[in-house]
């Protein structure tokens, strides 16, 4: 079935307004009416409108002031045709330099009626042909921003920790010439450490690149209790090392996620509660039913916290927020909110600097007996 087509008309003329109303809603559409300027930009402000038809003369502010402002403050915009009583070219090219994507002449008549359903179809499609545009422009940006962290990583997370090798090396075939056992053993666990460290890096920029190449996700009823617990297995002898106390609300509801990114999104969060929580770590994973039908999944931590001016470098690539406590690539959150935005949720992140933090992500709840699905 045809999506309706959302309208609002913004009109002073309340008996044209009615007639127009009428004639289009035999098209699929569905024709909200504002009888001033002031009226029409309140609306937009509540409503995202497919397309606004505003007339040119108003009481109050007039119908160019109003295409300006709704360039301003609409995000997206809407698909905007000026209609005007009058045809001289002057009016038609004020319209479009105001940021109409059309216009079109009204008569006493009413036949401009059989040629505005083609006209909104047309900026429907220029519209369309808009938002994909900010949409590449976008993908564009992000895709850049992901070049250089890659970049990054190949000068300073695996070329400097190279360097170093092979320094270690040179140092132990001296040391080994001087028979010197005690600093070869110390050099080889110095070279073995920072081989795990390369390798960790490599890993997680081969998951990042598959995250983002991805284009269609298999979607499934994930069950979030037995993956938090199975996370903390995994990790049990760093909770261990750590005397950590890890609690796991029992029940959480299901969502509709792909498992091993969300076991992913679970082993990034635990691990960085774990390094940078409390000491000890005290951490507690659970969740919160909203009433849109989503579910809020978090990890709460006894940790410093972090300011809000912190919080927004947390998922930006390799971007530490304390570099003299960082232990890892500064990839792991990169990840988190790259997985998140793939399975159409958002990310979680609050804090006060001394009182922890807490850390989770947004989805949808599922069905426990709902198929698995594929989405783009």
């Amino acid at each position: 079935m045809e999506a309706l087509i959302q309208v609002l008309y913004i009109e002073d003329d309340l008996g044209s307004a009615e007639l127009l109303r009428r004639y289009l809603e035999k098209f699929n559409c569905v024709v909200s009416l504002a009888e001033d300027g002031e009226s029409g930009l309140l609306a937009c402000q509540k409503t995202a409108f497919d397309i606004v038809l505003v007339d040119h003369t108003l009481s109050g502010i007039n119908g160019l002031d109003v295409i300006r402002e709704l360039h301003r403050t609409s995000d997206p915009l809407p698909g905007i045709i000026m209609i005007t009583g009058t045809g001289d070219e002057q009016t038609a090219v004020d319209a479009l330099k105001s940021g109409a994507d059309d216009y079109i002449v009204k008569d006493v008549q009413g036949t401009y009626f059989a040629l505005l359903n083609e006209v909104i179809y047309g900026v429907l499609d220029k519209k369309a042909m808009r938002e994909k545009q900010v949409r590449l422009l976008h993908e564009q940006t992000q895709l850049i921003a992901d070049l250089q962290a890659f970049s990054y990583a190949v000068a300073h997370d695996l070329k400097q920790p190279l360097a170093t090798l092979m320094t270690s090396f040179s140092l132990m075939e001296r040391y080994n010439a001087m028979r010197d056992q005690e600093r070869i053993s110390d050099k080889l666990e110095q070279t073995k450490e920072i081989v795990y460290k390369m390798n960790s890096t490599l890993d997680a920029l081969i998951l990042l690149a598959q995250v983002r190449s991805t284009t269609t996700v298999a979607f499934e009823p994930v069950q979030m209790t037995a993956i938090a617990q199975k996370v903390c297995r995994h990790l049990d002898e760093m909770i261990q090392s750590r005397h950590a106390i890890v609690t796991v609300m029992d029940d959480m509801p299901a969502a509709m996620g792909y498992p091993p990114w969300i076991e992913e999104v679970w082993m990034n969060y635990l691990t960085n509660a774990l390094k940078y929580g409390g000491t000890p770590p005290h951490v507690v994973i659970g969740a919160t039913a909203q009433a849109d039908g989503s579910v809020h999944y978090w990890m709460r931590d006894n940790g410093e916290g972090f300011s809000p001016e912190e919080r927004e470098k947390l998922f930006v690539p390799f971007s530490r927020m304390r570099e003299r406590k960082a232990e890892g690539h500064g990839l792991g959150l990169a990840i988190v909110s790259m997985i998140v935005r793939k399975l159409g949720g958002e990310i979680i992140a609050h804090s006060e600097p001394g009182h922890g933090s807490t850390f989770g992500f947004a989805l949808m709840a599922a069905d426990p007996d709902a198929p698995g699905t594929a989405r783009p």
